[in-house]
């Protein structure tokens, strides 16, 4: 039974060692200077959920930089979740789908487009 409880431990410190080595290679891919898109349209419904998992992923280092909800027809709900998310998270920026091109212009010579 002790045996069992070693193997385990050892496969769990395994594990653990390679989810760091992981995050330490990726990050400087994912780093600051990242703009994810996300479009979004309707009543946002949604919305909140999308941008927890964005942070979730911020938080564990898989992801950085700033996320970018792309308006392609948001509600007056919509529009009103998504501002409250705005003023919640700095990370967050909503562009509507018009501007976006000129959004992304401030960015040129300093990005790649990954898809």
């Amino acid at each position: 039974m002790l045996d069992l409880l070693i193997i385990f431990l050892a496969a769990a410190g395994v594990i653990l060692v390679v989810w760091c080595l992981v995050g330490v290679l990726l990050q400087p891919v994912f780093g600051r200077g990242m703009v994810t898109l996300c479009f979004v349209r309707g009543d946002g419904r949604d919305l909140e959920g999308r941008v927890r998992i964005y942070g979730w992923l911020r938080e564990g280092r898989l992801s950085g930089g700033r996320l970018v909800l792309v308006d392609c027809g948001l509600t007056a709900h919509g529009l009103e979740v998504a501002d409250l998310l705005q003023d919640r998270f700095g990370w967050l920026e909503r562009v509507p789908r018009t501007e976006l091109e000129a959004y992304l212009a401030q960015f040129s010579g300093q990005c790649h487009v990954a898809k």
